[in-house]
């Protein structure tokens, strides 16, 4: 989860856990036991005050879940969700350094080849165009 404004600067004895439980009961629609059971792990990304979220941009939060159809439902949902749009919030996956860069390299490709009119997408690391993998160099 992505904040965009600052609704997710820690407070002092704040449980992270709850406050991302709470939003998500707003985002699927499930019992907040339910929620407990599935969120596995929550935490926020770096440290406070460290020099990369020093510039008042609040820290993302990591959620691990339990289950996978429950994320997957989550992600689906928040596009629309009235909280997200009113919080700022955006549901995104969290890839290692490495589909980072490959992503960040393979992106105009994948533009390019649907600006053709080409089936494409990008998946763990690479790019799958007309169903040719396509890597990066």
């Amino acid at each position: 989860m992505e904040p965009e404004n600052d609704w997710s600067s820690r407070k002092e004895g704040e449980d992270t856990r709850e406050v991302v439980i709470g939003i998500l009961t707003r985002v699927v629609p499930m019992s907040v036991d339910r929620l407990r059971e599935t969120v596995d792990t929550v935490h926020r990304v770096g440290r406070k005050g460290n020099a990369a979220t020093s510039n008042n941009t609040p820290r993302s939060i990591i959620i691990q879940f339990g289950m996978r159809t429950v994320r997957d439902d989550v992600w689906k949902r928040s596009r629309d969700a009235r909280v997200c749009t009113e919080m700022h919030l955006r549901f995104r996956e969290d890839f290692s350094k490495e589909d980072r860069e490959a992503r960040t390299k393979l992106w105009p490709i994948v533009q390019e080849a649907r600006k053709k009119g080409k089936r494409a997408f990008l998946k763990e690391g690479y790019a799958l165009i007309d169903n040719r993998r396509v890597d990066p160099e």
